[in-house]
This record gives structure tokens, sequence and C-alpha cells, in this order.
């Protein structure tokens, strides 16, 4: 009777990936309805490119991330530790609170701020990273290729 002689197993903590890279925007779905809801009708004069171009600038050492997003009308890098919270300027101009958390296998990035926006990073194999973003009603998906790694069919 009992556990006598057995080791008691400890959960393990979750792999955290490795999101390390530079990544390619390959297609986008839904993003303009959600760039109306998280950005405002105002700030959404015209449709986006066919040609858009964003490369995401992805360092990460454990829960620090350094973040660089360059695209065709600007670029904008932030520096985080997941778990902690920090203030930022969104891209309207405002000031929001911004907390980041693993769920899963997931990195969770919330701004909270006039309006609340989720971000949601989970990677797919070695090659594809799949950012989702939510705002009010409105959700869209950006899919990024991993520069340098061959995409997984």
């Amino acid at each position: 009777m009992g556990n006598k002689g057995k080791q008691a197993q400890q959960p393990q903590a979750p792999k955290i990936p490795n999101f390390t890279g530079k990544w390619n925007l390959e297609r986008t779905e839904l993003l303009e309805e959600y760039m109306k809801q998280s950005l405002g009708a105002d700030h959404v004069k015209h449709k986006f490119p066919k040609d858009m171009s964003v490369i995401n600038e992805i360092t990460q050492n454990g829960n620090h991330f350094r973040l660089k997003i360059i695209t065709n009308s600007g670029n904008s890098e932030t520096s985080f530790e997941v778990g902690e919270q920090w203030q930022e300027q969104d891209s309207t101009g405002d000031t929001c609170i911004v907390s980041s958390k693993w769920m899963g296998g997931k990195l969770v990035t919330i701004a909270e701020g006039r309006k609340t926006v989720t971000v949601t990073r989970e990677l797919r194999g070695e090659s594809v990273m799949v950012t989702t973003m939510k705002c009010k009603n409105a959700t869209s998906r950006c899919i990024f290729s991993r520069e340098g790694v061959p995409l997984a069919m």
C-alpha cells in the first residue's frame, strides 16, 4: 500500500516555444475590419495594398522579447518580459498598459487603453507563425513564414 519506493512525479513546466527569427508576412485574413475596429474608421482611409510588406524581427531569450515590426509605412520596436506590465503608445498615439503571458504554447499580449487589443502569437512547426489580433468583435489573422526555414507542407 502507499507510494513506498515510488517518487511522486512533478508536473513539467510547458516548453516555451522559440520565436526568434525574421518573419515575413505571407497573407492576412480579415485585416481591414480589424483595423477599422482597433484604429477607428478615421485612421483607415484606403484599402491596404496587395503588396503590403510586414516583417517581424523577434529576438527571444527565455521570457525576454525584443520585437521589431517593419512595414511599408513605418517601423516600431518594443522590448518586454513575459509576465510583466509596461506602458507604450499604440498606433493612434494613445498610451496603453500592455501585459503578456504564456497560454499553453502561445504568447498572448493584451494592450488596454481606449480600446482593448489582444494579440496571440503561435508557432506551427518551425516555419510558420500565426498572429491572431482581436479588438471588439473583429478578429484578424496574419500568417508569417520564418526566413531561412523551408515551409512545411
